[in-house]
This record gives C-alpha cells, structure tokens and sequence, in this order.
C-alpha cells in the first residue's frame, strides 16, 4: 500500500514538474533572441505613455494612437489618457485630439473606419465606473462622442473592430474580471476569455475558448475576420458573413508567441505586434526597468485567405522599446507602439 502512494506521489510531482517545463516553453523563456529589423529606425516618439493600439486612414495620412500610462494604473494612481494623432506625411510630431467625452477616458483598444464621408472611433475605455465602448465621429481634428456601449457580458474589454456605427467585435481578455481565477487563467492558460459581437441591439457570444483573447481585425472586404488570444499564442481566421455577422472558423496558426493587436493594411497584409517572452513582459509590467523583448509579423494571405506566408520583420531584446503591442504599416514604414513605455517607433523598411 505504501509502495503504492509513493508511485502516485511521485507520477503527481513529475507531472507538476513536466507542466511547469511546458509552461516555461510556451511562454517564451527558453527561446533565444536573434534582434533584427528589415530597415532602420528613423524616430521613437516620446511621452505617449501606453501607446497600446494605433489604427490608420490610408486615404489621408492619419495615424490614430491609443494613450494611457498603465504603469501610474496599475499602481492604483489617477490616470487620464488620450487619443493622439500623426500625420504621417508631414515632419511634426504626434499632437492630442480634443474630445467631447465627458469622464474618466482610459483608452486601450482603437478601431478607425470611414461611413458615408464621416469618419469614426471605436475605444475601448476603462474607467472608474466601468468599461465600455465608446464611438466618436472624427471631424475638424475633435473626436465627438456619440455613444457609449456596456454590458454585463463585456467585463474585460481588449480590443475592438467597428463594422459600423451600430455594429462592432471586440473582446474579452479573461473570463473572469477580477480575483484568483484570473491568475488562474493566466498562469495555467485556461480559456475562458471569448469574442462578443453587437448587432445593433445586444452583445452576444461568436466565438469561445480562447487563452487572453486580445487584438481582432476584418479584412478590407469584411468577408474575413482575425482574432488572436495571446497565451494560446495562435492567430484564428474566420469566414464572416456581412449580412448578419456570423464567424465561422477556417484556421488556426500557432507563431509561438504572444500574439497581441492585428492590423490590416491596404493589401490585406496583417501586421501582428507580440511579446515573444511573456513572463519578462509581465516582470516588466510591475517594473519598468525590466525590459520585455519586442517582435512583429508580417503575414501575408495565400491559398484563399486560410494559409499565410509568414515573416518576422522585427525583433528586439526590448532596449530600443519594450512589449510591443501593434504594428502598422504605411508606405514603407513600420510604426510599434508599447503596452507600457512611453514610446512609438517609426522605422523604414
């Protein structure tokens, strides 16, 4: 009998010790880091805090940035942010975007699309009563609130995508909004987060199952969408149909990294920011001067839309900027921007 419990003891400790191992994997920390740009840096922008997502109009040259310092929230300080813009074509530097919103603004996630002439912003905010989603109507360099989306269902809004002005994805990081479990679901990486979809009348479920679900995207058309869940380290493709919004999945593609935002740009390319060492990007999230090494992909649609050609068009040990978040691509340039630090890269490629 005893023989017994001493066999079952020790299969239970070597199974704790071959799960940490995979675990260990899995988050990055045996891979070794090769840094590499295909380009130069041409400038790092300075005091944007959490430059998290950016999203871009093609046809004029703006560069939307999504900025709140994550560090001061985290620590439990009163923090505002804002909504900057670039204009890419121009020297000048990034300028804040007056708004209308009146509260707390603590923008994360951004989606930029164009309707009938007008221009609008999808943010995801965080703030002291809550998190939802706001929409702005973009015009005279202001940001004009129009709305703003809650439910019990969104309790851990990341990022979102606007299809229109009535009609939006965005996701759910974790299962679960605060407390143990939500250690829980990072550290053993059970997926409870998941993807809503609003319709135009109420938030439902398209899609479950995912390990910190973070950036989705559409495809120009519309007729596809992208999602990423950051601890499952994989990208989803999806069939979408345009009349009523239903998802269905085509693909999954395993990059071996902390998949973050998506950006699509004018020829259906996606760019992928990612942390290639998570548990460093969580060191770094409690203190600054741990670095988090930073890395982008290019993946490039083949065979219909399911398969990608894939390239690594940045890696850095996190010195020059660290947990890149997003990446987008402009006329031959590559902008990153950060969960934390108080920069976005501008690179030539």
């Amino acid at each position: 009998m005893k023989s017994k419990l001493k066999i079952s003891l020790w299969l239970f400790i070597i199974a704790i010790v071959l799960y940490i191992i995979h675990t260990l994997y899995a988050s990055g920390f045996f891979k070794k880091l090769d840094p590499h740009l295909a380009g130069e840096v041409t400038t790092i922008y300075r005091s944007l805090y959490g430059t998290e997502d950016l999203d871009v109009d093609y046809k004029k040259g703006l560069l939307f940035i999504s900025s709140t310092d994550r560090w001061k929230q985290l620590r439990g300080e009163s923090v505002e942010g804002s909504i900057y813009l670039l204009q890419l074509d121009s020297g000048s530097a990034p300028i804040k975007i007056p708004t209308t919103y009146k509260g707390v603004f603590r923008p994360h996630g951004i989606s930029y699309f164009s309707k009938n002439v007008l221009n609008y912003l999808f943010v995801v905010n965080h703030n002291d009563d809550g998190n939802y989603i706001e929409l702005f109507e973009f015009k005279n360099d202001t940001l004009y609130h129009q709305k703003s989306y809650a439910d019990a269902t969104m309790c851990c809004p990341n990022d979102v995508v606007g299809i229109d002005t009535d009609e939006f994805y965005v996701t759910n990081d974790h299962g679960t909004q605060k407390g143990a479990l939500r250690k829980f679901e990072d550290y053993l990486r059970i997926p409870l987060s998941y993807l809503l979809y609003f319709d135009g009348t109420q938030l439902t479920k398209a899609y479950e199952g995912l390990s910190y679900g973070n950036g989705v995207n559409i495809s120009n058309d519309g007729s596809r969408l992208y999602l990423t869940h950051t601890t499952g380290r994989e990208l989803l493709t999806f069939d979408r149909n345009k009349d009523t919004g239903k998802i269905t999945l085509t693909s999954k593609l395993n990059l071996s990294s902390g998949l973050d935002n998506i950006s699509v740009d004018e020829q259906d390319n996606l760019w992928i920011g990612s942390h290639p060492q998570m548990l460093k990007f969580i060191g770094h999230a409690t203190d600054s001067s741990k670095k988090s090494p930073s890395q982008v992909f290019k993946l490039r649609p083949k065979n219909g839309g399911d398969e990608y050609e894939v390239a690594e068009v940045y890696l850095n040990d996190g010195q020059e900027i660290s947990g890149s978040s997003v990446a987008v691509h402009y006329k031959g340039e590559l902008f990153i921007g950060c969960v934390f630090e108080d920069k976005l890269l501008r690179a030539k490629l």
